[in-house]
């Protein structure tokens, strides 16, 4: 996707559903992705107990980066490969790292 059409999907605020890139083996979230630079939500590890996390994005041309705190509060940059009406693949440094949906 663009930086113009994440900035758009965004733009309103989204909430995301990801699964890991193996159908949901090792992880699956829920985020709330604000307009204003805000995101927070839900780690779920099969086994354990749910992780809240909050931080903060933004773009950098066509790709979505965002710190987690306290799971990932280093900037992470995602491209986001859209492969349905509503579902893209989030792919971190060229591998698809999970399946989103809103």
């Amino acid at each position: 996707m663009s930086g113009a059409e994440i900035a758009a999907l965004v733009g309103k605020g989204l909430q995301v559903s990801s699964i890991d890139a193996e159908g949901g083996k090792h992880f699956s979230s829920r985020s709330n992705i604000s307009p204003d630079g805000r995101i927070s939500g839900t780690l779920n590890i099969p086994g354990q107990q749910a992780i809240p996390f909050s931080g903060a994005w933004k773009l950098k041309g066509a790709q979505f980066c965002r710190m987690l705190n306290p799971i990932q509060p280093e900037e992470v940059c995602e491209t986001w490969v859209k492969t349905g009406a509503r579902e893209f693949i989030v792919q971190v440094g060229g591998k698809d790292a999970s399946v989103a949906r809103w």
